[in-house]
């Protein structure tokens, strides 16, 4: 297959995730992005079935996006690249079942199911990945001199996650404060945008090899 057309899952992924999260704060009645996280819009007994196939759509998007990578930048060509690759398929076959087969208990429940809970635990594990795929590929795209400024967008976008994610949500859920929509989404599209540059710079880079060649 054209590696191009596997770049542009990191493209595509995006814009479906987007569509989703407006789809689904529109059908759902009284949700407020700003105080509502994104997983809300899918959790348990929700009528939002749509919901659950967009961000399944999404997550094999950001598959192909991830198989793209390790194809291009093999193990033995760039390491940090490769795994950083390696995290992205993972962080997408992780986040294609929090979204359908494993959802989010209701907030305001009481009840704690096996979902639930397999949901919480893969969350945290995709926020630890997505915080390595980006310190991978940033750094393994800086040893090209076309690339060093991909580098530096790369850690200010992981700054920005850290700041917002790390720091802010465990101090809005600990106080109540209702900004946990917000917050979540801050770090949600940063990393979505993060992936939507790398993608459209390696389409580019695609298409300059082949007018050279």
């Amino acid at each position: 297959m054209d590696k191009k057309l596997l770049y542009y899952g990191g493209i595509f992924g995006p814009i479906v995730f987007l569509l989703n999260d407006i789809i689904g704060g529109i059908v759902t009645p009284n949700y407020s992005y700003i105080e509502q996280p994104i997983s809300d819009l899918t959790q348990a007994g929700s009528t939002y079935l749509l919901g659950s196939v967009l961000l399944f759509i999404a997550a094999i998007l950001a598959f192909i996006f991830g198989i793209g990578i390790i194809s291009h930048y093999k193990f033995k060509i760039n390491k940090l690249i490769f795994l950083g690759g390696i995290s992205l398929i993972i962080i997408a076959l992780f986040n294609s079942l929090t979204g359908t087969i494993l959802p989010q208990d209701p907030r305001n429940g009481t009840v704690i199911t096996f979902a639930g809970t397999m949901h919480l635990a893969l969350v945290g594990i995709v926020v630890i990945l997505t915080f390595i795929a980006l310190i991978m590929i940033g750094i393994g795209f800086n040893r090209q001199r076309q690339w060093k400024t991909f580098r530096n967008f790369s850690l200010i976008s992981l700054l920005i996650m850290l700041i917002f994610g790390g720091v802010l949500t465990p101090y809005i859920i600990a106080n109540n404060i209702e900004l946990l929509g917000f917050v979540e989404r801050v770090v949600a599209y940063v990393f979505q945008i993060w992936s939507v540059v790398i993608a459209y710079k390696l389409i580019t880079e695609y298409y300059e090899e082949k007018i050279k060649n």
